[in-house]
């Protein structure tokens, strides 16, 4: 019995210093990994709930930085400035996602200064695979605020057979390193990688991406974003919603036409009825900035990074003539002032 005592003792304490380990000394990383766990979106949330009002972003793969090293991402870019910046967007981000992240982040205490927000039209198109989902880490957290029309409107994740969830669960509450296994695999070997680059980018590749159908309440991206801001506003924290730069020069047969423009006029319109500050970058990049139809490249990071920096007044020369201008406040008609006074 003693030598059994004496074991247990060692394995509890053994599990004990691995999770004091894991919690206090796994990085904070610049942005979560694909397949980030339920744990590590937990630790994320409780440090930023001790830490002084942060600059939160929010959005999908273009914010993220698809193809790209964490670093050099416009998030990390202006971290790299001053700005207490936190890069929250998903790789499959989508307006679903934006919203329960910012339930979680509202019932964890944490009141960002500023919230900036990834509206990209490419995922409110209702044959996107984005268009409904919720990621699987979210969707366990963010299930106490799931409604039953919630449940009913987006692809929830399915969580297997009820014996295997309770093990998971079970496994994941007494050991850190089994519940952030995949944020420590990812961090040590490097992100999922990304599907091969075509050798050469031709429009019809990115046929049917745009929905061109007008956008309206039925559209579930567009209720989101709408309850996303609204939210936001009620908390008293303000929103920069930028739309996503997008690469017309590759798309100009789809999207240069008034179908596509009524979309962004409808988009500014109702997210500035909100009280967001709209930032419309839909057609203010060059081609040689992105990688694809709307990924940037690290040129086109810098120049989002500026524009950014533009908008809110801070972290860095604002390079970019009539950035400022660009930005509309619906709700005051004023300029973004500075966010260092």
């Amino acid at each position: 019995m003693a030598r059994v005592a004496v074991s247990l003792a060692v394995i509890v304490g053994s599990i004990s210093l691995q999770n004091y380990f894991i919690f206090n000394h796994f990085p904070h990383l610049s942005r979560v990994t694909t397949d980030f766990s339920p744990a590590y979106l937990r630790r994320e949330l409780q440090f930023l709930a001790a830490s002084p009002p942060q600059i939160i972003f929010l959005g999908d793969s273009v914010l993220w930085g698809y193809r790209l090293n964490g670093d050099q991402t416009a998030v990390s870019i202006l971290r790299s400035r001053g700005c207490p910046c936190r890069n929250l967007a998903f790789k499959s981000g989508n307006p679903p996602n934006d919203y329960f992240l910012t339930r979680l982040l509202l019932a964890s205490g944490i009141r960002p200064r500023l919230v900036v927000l990834d509206v990209n039209q490419a995922v409110l198109n209702q044959s996107s695979d984005y268009y409904q989902s919720l990621h699987p880490a979210l969707a366990v957290l963010a299930d106490p605020f799931l409604r039953p029309n919630d449940r009913t409107i987006l692809a929830l994740p399915p969580r297997g057979s009820r014996l295997r969830q309770r093990f998971d669960d079970t496994l994941s509450a007494l050991s850190q390193l089994y519940a952030m296994r995949s944020d420590i695999r990812e961090t040590l070997f490097g992100d999922t990688a990304a599907a091969p680059m075509p050798r050469h980018l031709t429009p019809e590749l990115f046929e049917g991406t745009y929905d061109l159908i007008p956008l309206d309440d039925t559209n579930v991206g567009v209720r989101f974003l709408e309850k996303t801001v609204e939210l936001w506003r009620h908390n008293g924290v303000p929103v920069l919603a930028f739309l996503t730069p997008t690469n017309h020069a590759l798309l100009h047969r789809y999207i240069d036409n008034s179908h596509y423009d009524a979309n962004i006029a409808f988009l500014e319109h109702r997210l500035g009825q909100r009280g967001a500050r709209i930032l419309n970058l839909d057609d203010a990049f060059p081609a040689n900035d992105f990688l694809d139809n709307a990924h940037l490249s690290v040129p086109g990071q810098h120049r989002l990074a500026s524009r950014i920096a533009c908008a809110i007044g801070a972290y860095g020369r604002c390079t970019e003539h009539g950035s400022s201008a660009s930005v509309a406040s619906r709700s005051s008609g004023d300029r973004p002032r500075s966010l260092d006074r």
